[in-house]
C-alpha cells in the first residue's frame, strides 16, 4: 500500500502556517502516518546587536520576543492537533536555521513548507530557505501558495515530465498522492535537454500512473527554454483546473549560493497550487 511514513510541516509566525497545517494534518490523516510540526523562525546573528547601544539589553529582549513567538505557534499548533485522531509531534529548531531544519528533515517521508511571501515578514526565515529544502533535503517537499485555499491536493494533478533523473524522482514520490488521480501528463522538454538520449518517454510514466488506477492524458511540446515551460506548466495547471503540479527540481550550489534552474525559478515565484518538488 503507497503511503509516507510521515509528514513534516514547516510552522512559524507567518499568516499562512496555518494554512500549510491544516493540510499537512489532513494528508497525515489520510496515510494514518506521524504528523511532525517543525518550527523554524528567522534567527539574527547576535553580532549585529554589539554594534548598537545597550546591546545586551537589545539581545536579551529579542531573544524573550522569539521566545514568546515560539510558544505561541507551539500552542496553535497544540490546539489544532487537540481533536485531530493522529499522532502529532512538535520540534523547535535553535540556532543556524538551514542547516538545523535540513537535519531534523531527512527523516521525514514528506515535507510540506511555503512559498515567501514579500508581503509577510514573518515569512522569512533565512535567505533561499525554501530553495534550500527543496534542493539540499533529498527529501519531496510540497510548497503551498502564499495565497488561497486548497480543500483538495492530488484530485487532479498536472505532471511535468521530461524524462530526466528530477521527474522520475519527483513522480515516483508523489505516487501515494495519486492514487486514482486524473493526471495531466505534459511532456516538455527545455533546449538544452532535449537531446538527452538516457530521456524515459512519456509512455513509461503513464504506465506507473495506470499501475496505481490514475486516468492519464498525454501532451506532447516541443522543445523551448525554461521561461516558456515555466508558464507553459502554470498555464495547463490553470487550464485544467488542477490542484496540484508534480515536478522535478533542477539547480545547484555555487559559490555557497543555489542556483536554480529557470523552469524551478518560474513555478517557485508564480505558482498558484500547491507543488510537489523534488531534487
Amino acid at each position: 500500500m503507497l503511503g509516507y511514513t510521515s509528514i513534516f510541516v514547516h510552522q512559524d509566525a507567518s499568516a499562512r502556517a496555518g494554512v500549510r497545517l491544516d493540510i499537512a494534518a489532513r494528508l497525515a490523516l489520510a496515510h494514518q502516518c506521524r504528523l511532525v510540526g517543525l518550527c523554524t523562525m528567522f534567527s539574527p546573528d547576535p553580532d549585529w546587536f554589539y554594534r548598537m547601544d545597550h546591546a545586551a539589553k537589545c539581545l536579551q529582549e529579542d531573544l524573550e520576543h522569539r521566545r514568546h513567538q515560539r510558544d505561541c505557534v507551539r500552542q496553535r499548533f497544540e490546539q489544532a492537533m487537540a481533536d485531530q485522531t493522529l499522532q502529532a509531534e512538535w520540534r523547535a529548531v535553535e540556532g543556524e536555521p538551514v542547516a538545523k531544519t535540513l537535519r531534523e528533515i531527512h527523516e521525514a517521508g514528506l515535507v510540506v513548507a511555503g512559498q515567501f511571501d514579500e508581503g509577510d515578514a514573518e515569512s522569512f526565515v533565512a535567505p533561499q530557505f525554501l530553495e534550500s529544502l527543496v534542493l539540499e533535503s533529498g527529501r519531496p517537499v510540497l510548497v503551498i501558495p502564499y495565497t488561497g485555499q486548497f480543500p483538495t491536493i492530488g484530485s487532479r494533478t498536472l505532471l511535468a515530465w521530461d524524462g530526466g533523473r528530477e521527474a522520475s524522482r519527483a513522480l515516483h514520490d508523489a505516487l501515494p498522492l495519486l492514487v486514482g488521480s486524473r493526471v495531466h501528463l505534459l511532456h516538455a522538454n527545455a533546449s538544452m535537454h532535449s537531446l538527452r538520449t538516457d530521456a524515459a518517454p512519456a509512455s513509461s510514466a503513464a504506465r506507473l500512473l495506470s499501475d496505481i488506477g490514475a486516468q492519464v492524458e498525454i501532451e506532447n511540446e516541443p522543445a523551448a527554454n525554461d521561461l516558456a515551460i515555466g508558464e507553459l506548466i502554470l498555464s495547463r495547471a490553470s487550464d485544467i483546473g488542477a490542484d496540484l503540479i508534480v515536478m522535478g527540481a533542477y539547480g545547484h550550489g555555487r559559490f555557497r549560493e543555489l542556483l536554480l534552474g529557470g523552469v524551478t525559478r518560474t513555478i517557485l515565484s508564480s505558482m498558484t497550487v500547491p507543488v510537489l518538488m523534488t531534487h
